[in-house]
């Protein structure tokens, strides 16, 4: 590098960020929309994501300034068994989907059966989708799951991570390093749940947040919220 205050994976990052932001000026307020209802109608925010995908549903599950009410469908394989058909259905045999829920779906492609087969059992279930993908790489990809269908196509709402390609964001010679897709998703579901808490609040409605464990009376309440769902939300490795 020339230039010794470049850097090329940040400048890039937030060169995507922006586009995502920009892409989902409508679908960022729609799914806080539906995290508010959902909440304020004492449902279960469940989100799945299989390989690299998962880490997003994992950085907003039981952690200081996520909602207590979100529930990670974990994928212990991660992602290795993604391309078999009846996968997805098998990491559902422990959850109900009903009409107060919603399903966050994450997946880059968009194409494999494992997300595809949860995005059907929600919607068979009435329980609305939320999709973050890559549209572009959806598009040009080929379903790989028999009911012809990608992800974004199953989804109430589309939240569109920006990335291309081969989700890499700088070339070095014939080399592709600097994955965006997983950064940009997990900025996307922060955004959302930020502007979700906002909602609520505005609604008058007590807040299911988690604080910091080190905040004075963070852990008494964060064992309250723990108690409100019990019997309703499992752990997750």
């Amino acid at each position: 590098m020339a230039d010794p205050l470049a850097r090329p994976f940040l400048d890039t990052l937030a060169t995507v960020i922006g586009r995502a932001r920009q892409s989902n000026l409508e679908s960022l307020p729609a799914a806080a929309g539906l995290l508010a209802d959902v909440v304020g109608a004492d449902g279960i925010v469940y989100v799945l994501g299989t390989g690299h995908s998962q880490l997003v549903g994992l950085d907003v599950n039981r952690r200081a300034g996520s909602l207590a009410p979100v529930q990670v469908i974990f994928d212990p394989m991660w992602g290795r068994s993604e391309l078999v058909e009846g996968y997805g259905a098998t990491l559902l045999t422990e959850t109900t989907f009903t009409v107060r829920d919603c399903l966050v779906v994450i997946s880059n492609s968009g194409v494999n059966p494992a997300p595809i087969e949860a995005a059907l059992a929600a919607r068979a279930a009435g329980t609305p989708v939320i999709a973050v993908t890559s549209t572009e790489i959806s598009r040009a990809a080929r379903p790989r799951h028999s009911s012809g269908k990608r992800l974004y196509e199953l989804a109430d709402i589309v939240l569109d991570n920006g990335s291309a390609g081969a989700d890499v964001a700088i070339r070095v010679g014939s080399v592709g390093v600097g994955a965006t897709s997983t950064l940009v998703a997990s900025a996307l579901i922060h955004e959302t749940i930020v502007e979700a808490v906002y909602i609520l609040a505005a609604r008058g409605i007590e807040l299911p947040v988690y604080r910091a464990n080190s905040e004075d009376g963070g852990r008494e309440h964060n064992a309250r919220l723990r108690e409100r769902y019990r019997g309703r939300l499992n752990t997750v490795a």
